[in-house]
């Protein structure tokens, strides 16, 4: 059975942010994510590191658009509520399609936790901050302005012992989708799990977050 070891220093810890728990205005789905795109993420994740990349969309047709500098938040989490190692791949961000590769870890101890990771259906969850468009579609309201507003939520199916089914590192991408350049930061912060008030708000000159929040050295979900 997996157990959280005495804290180690040197080790590398999944966050745990619970971006399915904060409060939002717009959500997506696989079927309909609006501003995010996933590729390359294997239908099975097994043990080991598996990478994907991360795009934003084109939102030309959207009642809404992403902030300028808004940044994006990931997590990914298995079908038992257990969280999954996470971050960006070094260099992961190609500035010249905006596009961003991470990473995804099974671990068979996943740590901070007495929980193992089961089989079944997980979710990866990706947050932005949304703004307005000028006349155009519901207006946001105020306790979402500034906030990490719109989440977009994909599945993914855990088999923990399936054979052959790491992920290779990928060094070349083909994507079918535009994408924004340089716009996003896809950087490390720390959310309030809020479920019924606004998200957590930003400084528009640092692009840190207001109040007494923790922030963590690492993306996605590690630290």
């Amino acid at each position: 059975m997996a157990f959280p070891p005495e804290f180690s220093s040197t080790a590398t810890y999944a966050n745990r942010y619970d971006l399915d728990e904060i409060s939002v205005f717009l959500e997506g789905d696989s079927t309909n994510p609006m501003f995010f795109d996933i590729s390359g993420l294997p239908q099975v994740l097994s043990f080991g590191k598996h990478y994907f990349n991360l795009s934003i969309l084109d939102s030309t047709t959207q009642d809404y658009e992403l902030a300028p500098n808004s940044q994006i938040l990931f997590e990914f989490k298995s079908i038992n509520n257990v969280v999954l190692k996470s971050d960006l791949a070094l260099n992961a961000v190609n500035q010249r399609n905006g596009v961003s590769t991470g990473f995804v870890e099974v671990l068979q101890d996943p740590l901070r936790t007495f929980e193992e990771i089961q089989d079944g259906q997980g979710t990866l969850m990706v947050v932005g901050s949304l703004i307005n468009k000028p006349n155009v579609g519901e207006i946001i309201p105020e306790k979402f302005v500034g906030a990490m507003n719109y989440r977009c939520v994909f599945p993914i199916n855990i088999r923990k012992n399936l054979i052959n089914a790491n992920s290779p590192f990928q060094t070349n991408v083909s994507h079918k989708r535009s994408t924004l350049q340089g716009q996003f930061s896809f950087v490390s912060n720390n959310i309030s799990p809020v479920k019924g008030g606004g998200g957590q708000t930003y400084s528009s000159t640092s692009g840190k977050p207001k109040g007494a929040i923790s922030v963590p050295t690492a993306r996605g979900s590690t630290n």
